[in-house]
């Protein structure tokens, strides 16, 4: 199932790009999750193989964008490193460098939200107000589960489970609360204090040094439980501990529907 849209890039060239939906395990009984990948997985399926080797239900996994940041920023490195051993060269190329990864990381941070949106335009056709879902969204995927969140017409979401997320703690905030429910929804928030991805290359793409993404962060909402950790931006996958968290607040949010 393909979704279009198009947009300004930072230069003012139209860009078209196009979001892939893919469902899995529609055999599956109980509550759908809705999974967007981010930073380096945007385009590839490893969020989608690792909860369905995980969790047995329904999964719709957004594939949010033809082609990778990751791509255009390792090889200016590439590009780059040869020159290292001369300042004179460095004291040109960096800038280009730094460039390349601002224009990149905007177009891919315009390209989430309207990601999320496309999703919750999908959503919003087929689903009304009994259905429910678990949203999952990694680093720049946060973006486009939230976007789509609060763009939904009916009261779906159960819960959300942002993962090193790469937006605004404040939007993030923003869009939570944004969100269509009677009930209080429970949010998580996995943040931590070893992600150099978020230190580094999301403060010179949003060329903001001051503000903080929530994927390093606690978010103070009182309906958001924080989960602090030491693990680096792509390194969830290989730890057993986020696994299980991964697991535990599945089984609380279908729990939390026979209260």
């Amino acid at each position: 199932m393909f979704n279009e849209h198009s947009y300004k890039s930072l230069f003012g060239f139209t860009r078209k790009c196009e979001i892939e939906i893919i469902l899995r395990n529609e055999d599956h009984d109980g509550i759908p999750i809705v999974i967007a990948p981010g930073f380096l997985t945007e385009n590839q399926e490893d969020w989608l193989t690792y909860i369905e080797e995980r969790i047995k239900a329904p999964l719709i996994y957004v594939k949010w964008r033809s082609s990778s940041i990751t791509q255009m920023t390792q090889k200016s490195f590439i590009s780059l490193l040869p020159s290292l051993a001369i300042p004179i060269i460095v004291a040109y190329r960096v800038p280009a460098l730094l460039s390349t990864i601002y224009s990149s990381w905007s177009n891919a941070a315009k390209e989430a939200s309207l990601a999320g949106r496309d999703l919750s335009r999908v959503l919003n056709d087929i689903w009304d107000d009994d259905d429910k879902a678990i949203f999952i969204g990694h680093s720049l995927g946060v973006r486009v589960i939230t976007e789509a969140m609060r763009t939904l017409k009916y009261d779906n979401v159960l819960t959300s489970i942002s993962i090193a997320g790469a937006i605004d703690s404040e939007e993030y905030k923003k869009r939570i609360v944004a969100i269509n429910s009677k009930r209080s929804i429970k949010h998580t928030n996995m943040y931590s204090d070893n992600d150099a991805i978020l230190k580094w290359l999301y403060r010179i793409g949003e060329l903001n040094y001051k503000k903080d993404p929530i994927g390093l962060v606690r978010c103070d909402l009182d309906n958001v439980i924080n989960y602090k950790s030491s693990i680096g931006h792509t390194e969830y996958h290989e730890k057993y501990i986020f696994s299980k968290t991964i697991i535990k607040i599945y089984n609380n949010a279908i729990k939390s529907l026979s209260i």
